[in-house]
């Protein structure tokens, strides 16, 4: 087969679609010696780092100098040019890692990770109201193949949309086997002198973004200061739309000394704070899987999440859960799994053993076998 696959979410921060594509196409390249992948990628003033690009055995990359929002008009507006046009051949399959297709000659192949910009259009970026909310059911509909990253976000896509349930896949997401192991005990130390890091703290990790709804996480600290004890919350990721309504609840609220915002930190730092925090808050209003439950889980930290969409199906019995919008609730949940040491004992059991049930390996192997039953139909 001759595969096309789009890698430009991954030349920047890799957060959430770039994560995904990082590491499917690279444990398809330690699995797939017989197919040829052709890898396109564009930016007007980025280059696609060397080290980024996968070892697939037979392929092909093409980065080209054009604006990215350039590339996405031509192909989500006039479905033009075809993804084969660059690369001078005809595709067999072409995999988009999000929910449009991308046009080819061959059959198509998308990514769905949730509906959350269907579902709260007025706490998604205007990008993506633009491009997702507008063109997704004409792309599902195109589409011979669609990738659901959970039975959460597979059974969203049955219920609003007329496609046959047949050409969708749940294949969950992995994760990198990193963080089933421990961290050296001066690495943990340097990375706590570096950042200044208390003994004990609530961590999150994600985008600043509206649908992460840290502002209630915000509500919820100042409730657990009140009832428990003054314990700080550390927050990295990089800044999105919330920032700004983030910072003003935290002066708002006198917590200005309690909480540190890291910015986007690299892989290797963010592991040490898995195991160097007391409990991982997850309080997102939607998300279609869900990885750092994954990672906090792996690394034996407490996870305390929003009862909805994947983060059940992800966390199962591993996880405290509590209404997303009910900081009060939020805050009796991280309360417990900060004092309780049995209970601590117990999450930290059930997460690892739970995390190990996912590995990127497993996605490529089964991402491959649907490739070959669309290339076969």
């Amino acid at each position: 087969m001759r595969i096309g696959f789009d890698v430009r979410p991954f030349l920047k921060e890799e957060t959430g679609v770039g994560i995904y594509c990082r590491n499917l196409l690279f444990h398809l390249a330690q699995i797939d010696h017989s197919n040829q992948y052709f890898l396109f990628s564009s930016s007007l003033k980025n280059r696609f780092p060397f080290q980024k690009i996968p070892s697939f055995s037979r392929k092909e990359f093409r980065h080209f100098r054009f604006p990215v929002k350039l590339v996405n008009l031509f192909w989500y507006k006039l479905s033009w040019p075809p993804l084969d046009y660059f690369f001078r051949t005809d595709l067999d399959l072409t995999h988009s890692p999000t929910p449009l297709v991308l046009p080819t000659k061959g059959k198509k192949i998308v990514t769905v990770y949730d509906l959350f910009f269907l579902d709260f259009p007025h706490l998604t970026d205007r990008e993506t109201r633009k491009n997702f909310a507008t063109r997704i059911k004409d792309s599902l509909l195109k589409a011979e193949g669609v990738v659901a990253i959970s039975k959460f976000t597979r059974n969203q896509l049955l219920e609003r949309f007329a496609i046959d349930e047949k050409k969708v896949k749940v294949i969950y997401l992995g994760l990198d086997r990193e963080f089933h192991t421990d961290v050296a005990s001066e690495e943990k130390e340097e990375v706590r002198k570096k950042f200044s890091l208390p003994p004990s703290f609530i961590l999150f990790v994600g985008a600043l973004e509206p649908r992460k709804n840290l502002v209630s996480l915000i509500e919820a600290l100042k409730i657990v200061h009140g009832k428990h004890k003054k314990t700080p919350l550390v927050i990295i990721g990089r800044e999105g739309l919330d920032y700004k309504n983030l910072e003003r609840k935290i002066d708002q609220l006198g917590l200005r000394a309690w909480v540190k915002m890291m910015g986007y930190l690299p892989d290797e730092e963010v592991k040490a704070f898995y195991h160097l925090a007391s409990v991982f808050a997850f309080p997102s209003f939607c998300e279609g899987f869900g990885l750092p439950l994954l990672e906090s889980m792996a690394s034996g930290l407490p996870v305390v999440a929003s009862r909805r969409s994947a983060m059940p199906e992800i966390a199962q019995d591993a996880a405290l859960y509590f209404h997303p919008q009910d900081p009060e609730d939020m805050a009796d949940k991280l309360i417990l799994a900060l004092k309780d040491e049995e209970l601590r004992k117990t999450l930290k059991a059930k997460g690892k053993k739970r995390a190990l049930d996912f590995s990127w390996e497993t996605t490529a192997v089964e991402t491959l076998s649907f490739y070959k039953s669309l290339f076969l139909k």
